[in-house]
């Protein structure tokens, strides 16, 4: 990630700039690679897919905090996340508008 300093405008972040780990390297190299290379450590994982057509109204963690569970209008949905992964586990349509949400479990 690089960040550029702008006067009026404030900070200018580009998340496309700089070094990324190839997908095909094992969970041991990816680590080790971390170790060695400041730049590959300070990076920025984004989750995937994290969006919504029109909204996000409520956003909740589960409480291990592995899971993110996020609601959204139009149509009415809710989304969930699973941290480690950094993608979406699953997506539910509801028929009404989500005004809170829980979990019952540690898990989803």
């Amino acid at each position: 990630m690089e960040v550029q300093e702008r006067a009026n405008t404030g900070r200018v972040y580009s998340l496309s700039s700089g070094p990324s780990i190839p997908e095909w390297l094992g969970e041991r190299a990816r680590r080790n690679l971390s170790k060695r290379d400041i730049k590959i450590r300070r990076r920025i994982e984004l989750l995937q897919d994290l969006s919504m057509p029109v909204a996000s109204t409520r956003l909740a963690a589960s409480p291990n905090g592995k899971y993110l569970l996020a609601a959204g209008t139009y149509a009415p949905r809710i989304r969930c996340y699973e941290l480690e992964e950094l993608g979406m586990k699953f997506e539910r349509y509801v028929d009404g508008d989500v005004t809170d949400m829980t979990f019952l479990s540690e898990d989803y």
